[in-house]
Formats: structure tokens, sequence, C-alpha cells
């Protein structure tokens, strides 16, 4: 599989969100993923990107988030950087999520953990947050 890339630049504005998934079912057109998995996919994107908007820059429409598609191999790549620079423990935020009802939201890091093959953090404090995840791309079909 051709290795390729997109990177784009959005403000915190979650309207955002609707147009940077699009973008990811363009790059991910051609990588054999069925449409049970591009659905997941934009699942887990929006959780991801929607905490970064809300949680990470705090919806400061002065603030932007950096997102990134990548093929390398046979693994596709989501990273999402947000420039808040606010730590967190995301495994406390996922084990609360099964036992706490939270009313609307609140399992974006169980979601997206159980749809992507892996996910971690890295963090900066004070100055950004990146989210990175990755899923296998299934072998084409013949």
């Amino acid at each position: 599989m051709e290795n390729k890339s997109l990177q784009i630049q959005i403000p915190c504005d979650l309207k955002q969100v609707k147009t940077v998934r699009k973008l990811m079912s363009d790059f991910c057109a051609e990588l054999n993923f069925s449409q049970e998995d591009l659905l997941n996919l934009e699942i887990a994107l929006n959780e991801g990107l929607s905490n970064a908007i809300d949680h990470g820059s705090s919806s400061n429409i002065k603030s932007f988030v950096d997102v990134e598609f990548n093929v390398e191999g046979r693994l596709f790549f989501i990273k999402i950087k947000d420039y808040g620079g606010k730590e967190f423990n995301p495994e406390f935020f996922e084990r609360i999520s099964l036992k706490r009802e939270w009313g609307h939201g609140g399992r974006g890091i169980y979601l997206m953990k159980s749809i992507m093959d892996e996910l971690s953090y890295i963090f900066l404090p004070g100055q950004y947050t990146l989210l990175y995840m990755s899923k296998k791309i299934p072998k084409q079909q013949v």
C-alpha cells in the first residue's frame, strides 16, 4: 500500500468536525475499509476531535487544532493535536465512564479505544495534547 498523508488545521469550532469527517472519508476511500469500519473510524475521529475542541482548547475560537491522517504500510493513523496543554488521565475517564451515568457524552475514550487498534496520548503541559490512534487496514479481497 502506498504511503500518503493529509494535514489540516482547523479553528476550535465544533462546526468544523463535519468537514474533517468528510475529508477523512475521502482520504480512506481507497483503503479497503468496510462501510462499518468507515463509520467506526468516523465515530473515533468525531470523539477525539470534539474532545480536543471542547476540553483541550476549551472551545477557544482564537485557537486551532491540527489533524493528520497517514497511511504507512498496512496502518491508518489519525493524529489530533490541540494547543490547550491540559493534562488528564485517560484511563481514569475510561474506567468511570463504564460505572457512572454521564447523561450526554462521557464515553468517548472508551469508544475510541474499542474502535481503534491503538490509542495513546502525549502531553506537553501548558503547550499541547496529542491524540494518536491507529487502525490496521484490511487486505484487499480477491
